[in-house]
């Protein structure tokens, strides 16, 4: 790489900067996002040399954060007034983890000027994200670092605003991701305001890789949740796990297994009021719950059944406690007490 004076390059224009700075402050793995979001912004705006993904591989991790430092700070001037930074990326991702790696910290250490973006851009209209809710929050409420952690948990109940994230749920699907905060605002357990993070992983082998790789740098407790038909990574999860998190294995069957048939029903008949309601024997099988409802859908020609479509249904219709499996209370009994 040659000098960073040499460089050539194209402002970031504001959609950029606000794109790429709601992927800076989300909940993820600095490891992963520092340097995807970087990679970003190096291949979108640098003119000359050329470079590429596989020249990025090759550069040092300092050079390639004082490359964004030059494209984002010089972007930013051009685009707002020139604020100091009250607070760093590091500095909220400080708040959950706890990184060693030489190559991310020293991405992580990149000095972006964010202040002038918070101060200057009218984010939270062009991407709504309780990530940047937070931001705004944050900065107009805290002038001094390090964080205090008392004013922060304040901060969130009074504005149910999720951040700072405090426990982070694992789940293979999006049924529990939609499903999880709804049940427990019935009991009273607001997820927003006690910064619970639910995570949809996409199957339960990405459990146990996500939890594999997240134990040694999140500094929050982690609550595996699996179906039980995940009990081989149930155990592997469980002969890897840290004293501050906790696995559960459902029962029987998998999460819509243990949800209330009657709700179901109300949720199949208001999502699809123009056609017979659903009976509710139809509403079981041997096979499991979900192969009840593909026939189900089947039965009504309404098509290939999907599970997130039925999450969303049972979203609107979850009213009381009466809504409620012993094993869903159960499960937030015990997300509440990690």
């Amino acid at each position: 790489m040659t000098e960073i004076s040499d460089i050539k390059f194209k402002y970031m224009s504001e959609a950029d900067i606000l794109v790429s700075f709601d992927r800076l402050t989300r909940f993820k793995n600095p490891e992963i996002k520092y340097r995807r979001v970087f990679y970003d912004v190096i291949l979108k705006h640098i003119t000359s040399p050329s470079l590429s993904k596989h020249k990025l591989d090759e550069m040092t991790s300092s050079s390639i954060a004082s490359v964004v430092e030059k494209i984002w700070n010089d972007s930013i001037l051009n685009l707002y007034e020139y604020a100091p930074n009250k607070f760093s990326l590091k500095d909220l991702d400080n708040l959950y983890y706890t990184i060693t790696d030489d190559y991310t910290l020293s991405l992580m250490n990149a000095d972006l000027n964010i202040q002038s973006v918070i101060e200057g851009a009218d984010f939270l209209n062009y991407i709504e994200a309780k990530n940047l809710d937070f931001i705004n929050i944050l900065n107009k409420n805290f002038t001094n670092l390090p964080f205090d952690k008392e004013q922060l948990t304040f901060l969130r109940k009074k504005y149910h605003t999720l951040f700072p994230v405090s426990k982070l749920i694992l789940t293979e699907g999006i049924t529990e991701e939609t499903l999880l905060p709804v049940f427990a605002n019935v009991m009273n357990y607001n997820f927003d305001d006690n910064g619970i993070f639910v995570l949809s992983t996409g199957g339960k082998s990405k459990v146990l890789s996500l939890y594999a790789e997240l134990k040694y740098i999140l500094a929050i407790p982690i609550f595996v949740l699996l179906d039980n038909d995940a009990e081989p990574v149930y155990n592997d999860v469980v002969s890897v796990l840290r004293k501050s998190d906790k696995a559960y294995l459902i029962k029987s069957g998998e999460f819509e297994d243990i949800l209330p048939k009657q709700l179901i029903k109300k949720s199949f008949d208001y999502m699809n009021y123009d056609v017979n309601p659903a009976l509710m024997e139809e509403l079981s099988s041997e096979n499991g719950t979900c192969y009840a409802l593909e026939q189900l859908w089947k039965s009504r020609g309404l098509g290939e059944f999907r599970k997130v479509h039925l999450a969303k249904s049972v979203k609107e219709n979850i009213s009381n406690t009466s809504d409620l499996s012993s094993e869903i209370s159960e499960i937030i009994n015990l997300i509440e007490k990690l």
